[in-house]
């Protein structure tokens, strides 16, 4: 099966694509552009912190090796520029996803591929990208995988990961035009980290609890203690899996050894030189691994690691430093939204570092009869709140780890940006 079309096709539906190659559309007939190379339709999205090609499944090769090579390649990946590719040259802009049909009405199919930079190779490891998901409900509604709801400014999308199998809802604001109804990107929502204002998109996660590890408390432990290194002794570690599976550390444990005064010191540029505190973070990251059941980490992204520790900003605000990937000494830009919810959970629990941090400053309020917790997360481009919910009472057996109920669901607000479509030579 040929998997790639010729330069004037496309698969997005047609009313609905700007083509680039309209005006030579008599030459490609005529005459082979570009060399004759083949090419795969395309849109390029900024997607909540990320960035990323969003591709249709029936345009790609099925799950596997084909399937990476083509996506790498799309990349760049295997060049620290990623010169030949969309990638940019850092984690958060090397993302892609595959979107398909679903056969419940109003439902897509999802798969999130991390590629990486230096490397030509995919992590599969990686699980679900809550940047890149933000996207994904109105590229599939300009693909034509699901109709726009022609009575109402609120389209609701629901997406299905085929990654982790977790459960998204995404409402997608649209607007009137002539010719009905379209996806409306432009409006006044300011995400920190994103140049400009957007409309927002509303995302709400369900079955996220165990979504790595199949277990919201991988360890079965509130705390676990992992050696920094030769002479820097233990630190006390919250391992949980909520959307992602992320190593929780105390800030006020771990930086004095390296120098800093405080979380405020953490720096992209400082991280990227400091070769202790990567190699301290990434000891601790591969025993907690080893520890939840994920398996020897080494060279793969997941699980990921953060540091907390109480913001300036206010009383009952977290700060947070969270890495891509110590082993490559990169911290993100600003926040994960995956990591965001795994933090809110960690704030539900009777103990711990996020709960040690917090200081009893915050508590879950009940709401209409289930525990709901909204977390302010400071990161180093401003503030991202997350609200994460829980059943109103815990398991038998388990009231001393879930005070305030199981944590079940998430939701939080971001925008998105289409860049380009078309079509990308493979």
């Amino acid at each position: 099966q040929d998997f790639t079309t010729a330069p004037e096709q496309s698969s997005f539906p047609r009313h609905r694509c700007a083509h680039v190659l309209a005006s030579m559309a008599a030459a490609v007939r005529a005459v082979p552009l570009f060399g004759g190379r083949q090419s795969i339709p395309f849109a390029f999205y900024r997607s909540g912190t990320s960035r990323g090609l969003f591709l249709l499944e029936r345009d790609v090769p099925p799950k596997g090796p084909d399937r990476d090579a083509l996506l790498f390649k799309l990349m760049g990946s295997g060049h620290p520029q990623q010169l030949e590719g969309f990638g940019g040259g850092c984690g958060p802009t090397s993302k892609a996803v595959i979107v398909g049909p679903h056969t419940d009405p109003g439902s897509v199919t999802y798969m999130f591929m991390q590629c990486n930079v230096d490397e030509a190779v995919v992590d599969h490891s990686h699980g679900d990208c809550g940047n890149m998901i933000a996207a994904v409900a109105p590229f599939a509604l300009e693909a034509g995988l699901v109709p726009l709801d022609a009575e109402r400014p609120l389209t609701t999308v629901h997406i299905h990961s085929l990654s982790t199998g977790s459960l998204y809802s995404s409402g997608v604001r649209t607007e009137a035009y002539e010719g009905g109804r379209r996806v409306c990107y432009d409006g006044d929502l300011v995400l920190p980290g994103v140049p400009g204002a957007g409309a927002p998109v509303q995302i709400t996660t369900h079955g996220i609890a165990g979504s790595q590890t199949c277990r919201l408390l991988p360890t079965g432990r509130l705390s676990d203690r992992f050696d920094l290194g030769p002479s820097l002794g233990e630190v006390e570690a919250t391992v949980v899996d909520f959307a992602r599976a992320l190593i929780l550390l105390d800030a006020r444990e771990v930086l004095p050894h390296f120098g800093y005064g405080s979380l405020q010191d953490v720096t992209a540029a400082r991280v990227q030189a400091d070769a202790g505190l990567n190699a301290a973070l990434e000891r601790v990251r591969r025993m907690a691994s080893l520890a939840m059941g994920m398996g020897d980490c080494t060279g793969k992204d997941a699980p990921k690691i953060a540091l907390l520790a109480p913001s300036r900003e206010g009383s009952g605000m977290l700060s947070c430093r969270y890495w891509v990937n110590p082993e490559r000494c990169e911290m993100h830009p600003t926040l994960a939204m995956t990591a965001a919810q795994a933090v809110g959970a960690a704030c539900f629990l009777g103990g711990g570092v996020a709960r040690g941090v917090l200081a009893g400053a915050a508590r879950p309020s009940l709401v209409e009869g289930r525990s709901t917790f909204v977390v302010e997360i400071a990161h180093p481009k401003g503030v991202f709140p997350v609200e994460v919910n829980a059943s109103a009472a815990a398991a038998a057996g388990e009231e001393d780890l879930f005070p305030h109920g199981r944590p079940d669901s998430a939701s939080y607000t971001s925008t998105v940006r289409p860049i380009a479509e078309g079509q990308a030579f493979v």
